[in-house]
């Protein structure tokens, strides 16, 4: 990610319609390291424009703020993983990593040289990856105990990806195509553990499937209709497995946040709501109360 080693990207073999281009790996067990360790409950909302910050703990679709403090102003994207935190300004560079536990965060490294235009940057349980839609090029790294590694580097990811989610170890990434009368997507898939993206497939669909969000073993997709959104599940795990279905419409969202089990809707005047989603099924908890307006990124770990 640092820019320093962006331009000596790796080479990868090549195929057609897939997130990594490169020969589908065999489905693996479980991620031990989801196994292994504890769900997250952490979850921050971040300003950008006056760099505001509160933390708290999203569980089984409940809500307890923590804490409230100051970040530095302008991070575009966020991601974090089961127990650590990556902030990035897409125009500057700038960025920093800490821990997000209990409903906490601490800052443990700073950063003024990562790559700048990456439009998407996503974690899952142990790793992260940095993807820019306009070239391919991307890199992944171990994003955990407050420290971010570099692992890979790649410059033949598919260009285009609309959309991204990362469940505990699995990618799901999604594009529109078609035209607006009959909009379709194609949809692919792997796993992001140690470090790593290992391609598992892909699959298109004669609907569109909109925005993606992800909890540690699920994946919901967010479609506009009209003045509603079209939500879709599916299980998310091992890299594989990804069968989306229809479950109901809900209201316009601007932005959703996840945790472990738990979703997090809101909209820019603070109007805000939580579900949970797990094992591929959602439900909904109710709307909160009093909750700020103007928050541009809300991130959870995983």
């Amino acid at each position: 990610m640092r820019k320093a080693l962006v331009a000596a990207l790796a080479a990868v073999t090549s195929a057609t319609a897939v997130l990594l281009t490169g020969p589908v790996s065999p489905a693996s067990a479980t991620s031990s390291y989801c196994d292994q360790t504890r769900p997250s409950s952490s979850i921050l909302f971040y300003n950008a424009d006056s760099g505001s910050a509160a933390t708290g703990t999203l569980s089984a679709g409940h809500w307890q703020e923590k804490a409230e403090f100051d970040l530095p102003t302008g991070y575009t994207h966020g991601a974090a993983s089961r127990d650590t935190l990556v902030l990035y300004n897409k125009d500057t560079g700038a960025g920093e990593v800490g821990t997000l536990k209990g409903g906490r965060y601490h800052r443990t490294h700073s950063y003024d040289d990562f790559s700048t235009d990456w439009t998407f940057v996503k974690a899952s349980g142990d790793s992260v990856l940095f993807y820019n839609g306009d070239t391919g090029r991307g890199v992944t790294g171990t994003l955990k105990n407050g420290t971010y590694r570099e692992m890979r580097q790649y410059d033949n990811f598919s260009t285009g990806w609309g959309t991204m989610a990362a469940s505990c170890d699995t990618l799901i990434s999604a594009a529109r195509h078609g035209s607006g009368d009959s909009p379709w997507s194609n949809v692919g898939y792997g796993t992001l553990t140690g470090g790593v993206y290992h391609d598992k497939g892909g699959i298109p669909r004669a609907d569109f499937l909109g925005e993606l969000t992800a909890t540690k073993d699920s994946v919901l997709s967010l479609a506009r209709t009209d003045d509603a959104l079209q939500f879709r599940v599916s299980r998310a795990t091992n890299g594989s497995g990804i069968h989306f279905n229809r479950i109901g419409t809900s209201g316009i969202w601007e932005k959703e946040g996840r945790t472990s089990d738990s979703l997090f809707f809101y909209k820019d005047d603070g109007t805000a709501w939580t579900s949970t989603l797990f094992h591929g099924h959602y439900a909904n908890v109710g709307s909160l109360a009093r909750v700020s307006s103007g928050w541009t990124l809300i991130e959870g770990g995983v």
